[in-house]
């Protein structure tokens, strides 16, 4: 039996968007999964080899009982830092330049009507502008904090649909910025509880894939006289946090599809125009 297509514009409740985002992420997992794989997961999988060097690297240069030593690299820690951030941002806008080109073919053209082939040559535009829009939201939101931790918040729900907003409407960045500042508050702490609910299954998740990590780093060190320090915990504690990693950023894609369904469901309710065709 062929599965009905899911539309995207219309209005929703906090509970449909949950519920249609995860029935959409179920009926197309075989292609999204396929896409990820050939064209996102090797950089995830660098991503995730860069994070555990990063977190080794920190450990072997921490020494507390040193602080002439622990000075001297504070330097290179900030430049590995800011690196391996910027690597991560990188990750995560091509992650959501191709998620969004599917979605926008499938809103556009309809299920089963185009081919990965069709839309790959989109991806890297559109992880380009996924990256100069998230680029500038992460400076709004680190502003934000700076000042207090509420307006950090409040910025980075209030815009949380830009990145969106800048790949789909292509309107230029400024428009992103006022249509998802429109948007959300038309309907903010909807949209936050929304957020937060994405916040709590990456972070679930994220805490049951570290569970065994956590288990068996402790138990290495309670039985084994020669591990003294983190640094030295067998490859395997560190290729089950790399796999960790890999998976978590993969599963950005439930925060993604909740933001794309909340941006249809916030613009009928405002009557607000887009550039694309409501699906029949």
């Amino acid at each position: 039996m062929e599965k009905k297509e899911i539309r995207f514009r219309q209005k929703r409740e906090l509970g449909d968007i949950i519920s249609d985002s995860f029935d959409f992420l179920k009926q197309e997992a075989k292609p999204l999964l396929r896409m990820i794989v050939l064209y996102v997961l090797p950089f995830v999988v660098l991503y995730a080899g860069a994070q555990v060097y990063f977190q080794r690297n920190v450990l072997s240069n921490l020494n507390l009982n040193d602080p002439e030593a622990l000075m001297a690299n504070i330097g290179p820690f900030y430049l590995n830092l800011f690196i391996f951030m910027f690597f991560g941002l990188f990750v995560q806008s091509l992650l959501i330049g191709t998620f969004y080109t599917y979605l926008e073919a499938y809103i556009k053209q309809g299920k089963g009507n185009f081919q990965l082939t069709d839309i790959s040559q989109k991806f890297f535009t559109n992880s380009l502008l996924a990256l100069g829009a998230n680029f500038v939201f992460a400076l709004i939101v680190f502003a934000g904090a700076m000042l207090c931790l509420l307006p950090g918040l409040y910025f980075a729900n209030t815009l949380s649909l830009v990145v969106f907003i800048f790949i789909f409407e292509k309107r230029g960045l400024s428009n992103a910025l006022s249509r998802s500042w429109q948007l959300v508050n038309s309907s903010w702490w909807n949209t936050l509880l929304l957020n937060l609910i994405a916040v709590i299954i990456l972070f679930t998740v994220s805490l049951v894939l570290s569970i065994p990590s956590m288990v068996m780093g402790i138990s290495s060190s309670i039985f084994s006289t020669e591990i003294s320090n983190p640094i030295d915990y067998p490859t395997w504690f560190w290729v089950i946090n790399a796999l960790s990693t890999t998976i978590t950023t993969t599963l950005l894609v439930i925060p993604f599809t909740f933001q794309a369904f909340q941006y249809f469901n916030l613009a009928e309710r405002t009557n607000s125009t887009t550039t694309l065709t409501p699906q029949e």
